[in-house]
């Protein structure tokens, strides 16, 4: 039997259960889940899938298992275009001038899809082609591919997608808040910086960590804090040169989101996941799109349910009920490193927890800029240096207590991080009457 390692895992086995058995007796256990099967095997080929698993020499145990493999992303033509875009991708950022990059483009493509244009760059980064560099040259990159992309010779719809069709929405209320441009880039910052926060919580950490697609969270996701940066700065220092750079940046994130990032979030994400992050979208701001929330199904909990600590016990509902009723955000990541739990109390959160992260790498969950910072203190609590790394920041003109415990056994065995955060507000205001 032939088998294509590029084709997604669902294709493969249908009708086809002794694939199925010997893709799990390989590693593969989540295909015995139908529900798996039917929602992320439809999106993720057996290649990635090996890959993200640390399923080692796959094509050599499905040989000698009888299996003929074949990689279609190996087409010679399908390579010939990836090292077509690099190459022009390249030419750009040693210096080469865009309209002449371009007029080579359009000679060689009729049209684009986002995720060669996403494959050609991370494998550039791969390479080793400085990150800051990439950055730097974002949108110099994005401006080749003008009019070339698949979306816009053929508009996706995202009808059957709430979630892409609200992100879809709101970039083009910014779109035309932009070419408007009333001057108040006070007003621009603040919302550039809510849609920008959406975009950093919900969909770069999801295509870095689940689908292995680290071009958004590397390169996008850094320009956005830049943008909106760069407007704070341009205000206090009075420089206009860099407010209506900030101003252009902006304009071509929107077409960066637009043509490259949600058609990629349409052929990536599965349906479970978008159902998921659309849920998710609860915890923000809506003042451009409005946001119509779907009722949860509640959940029965039986009486017996108990759970037995050192000094007494609690039923699981008493438990989340009282974890959700202290004003302190709680969030808890495993030895794994993996996010693991988050209260959910009433009150106004400062830092957004969505559902879609949990399960996810902690590090996933952070920009660029702070996950070595993040990546730093975990490696010391690990290792018995700290126990604990505590702060006080005035955040939006409250006191903010911020708290991360190293969570050890009474062997001393380390379990996780514990992090909290707290609004001082009423304590000072009672410490000072």
């Amino acid at each position: 039997m032939i088998i294509d390692i590029n084709m997604p895992v669902a294709d493969l086995i249908k009708d086809n259960d002794k694939l199925k058995n010997d893709l799990i007796g390989l590693g593969f256990n989540a295909l015995a889940n139908p529900l798996m099967v039917s929602t992320v095997g439809k999106k993720m080929s057996l290649k990635r899938g090996a890959s993200m698993m640390k399923i080692e020499n796959l094509e050599d145990k499905l040989k000698d298992l009888g299996y003929e493999l074949i990689d279609s992303s190996q087409d010679p033509e399908v390579i010939e275009r990836k090292k077509l875009i690099k190459s022009f991708i390249e030419r750009l950022t040693a210096g080469e001038d865009l309209e002449s990059v371009r007029a080579d483009f359009r000679e060689n493509f009729e049209g684009v899809s986002s995720a060669e244009i996403m494959d050609a760059e991370e494998e550039l980064l791969a390479s080793g082609m400085n990150k800051d560099e990439v950055r730097k040259l974002c949108d110099v990159h994005s401006s080749l591919f003008h009019g070339m992309t698949e979306n816009e010779n053929e508009k996706t719809s995202y009808d059957d997608s709430p979630f892409i069709s609200y992100f879809a929405k709101e970039n083009q209320k910014i779109k035309e808040i932009l070419e408007k441009n009333d001057g108040d880039f006070e007003k621009l910052r603040g919302i550039l910086a809510n849609h920008y926060k959406k975009k950093g919580d919900l969909i770069y950490p999801v295509l870095k960590a689940k689908y292995n697609k680290p071009g958004p969270s590397d390169v996008m996701w850094a320009v956005d804090i830049e943008i909106v940066n760069n407007i704070k700065k341009g205000l206090k220092l009075k420089k206009d040169d860099l407010l209506n750079t900030s101003l252009e940046r902006a304009k071509e994130m929107t077409y960066k989101e637009e043509n490259i990032l949600y058609p990629l979030m349409k052929d990536t994400l599965t349906s479970q996941d978008l159902a998921i992050l659309y849920e998710d979208l609860a915890d923000y701001d809506h003042d451009l799109v409005a946001y119509e929330k779907e009722e949860a199904e509640s959940k029965s909990i039986s009486e017996d349910n108990y759970i037995h600590f050192a000094k007494g016990k609690m039923r699981i509902d008493q438990l989340e009920a009282m974890l959700d009723t202290m004003e302190i955000e709680i969030t808890f990541v495993d030895e794994n490193d993996i996010n693991a739990y988050y209260n959910n109390h009433q009150g106004a959160k400062l830092f957004k927890r969505p559902k879609s992260s949990l399960g996810r790498e902690v590090y996933s969950c952070h920009p660029p800029q702070v996950e070595s910072i993040v990546r730093g203190l975990i490696k010391d609590f690990k290792e018995g240096k700290r126990d604990s790394f505590k702060l006080v920041k005035n955040i939006g003109g409250k006191d903010i207590a911020i708290g991360y415990f190293a969570v050890r056994d009474k062997k001393g065995a380390y379990k996780g991080v514990l992090e909290t955060v707290q609004d001082l507000s009423f304590y000072i205001d009672s410490i000072n009457k």
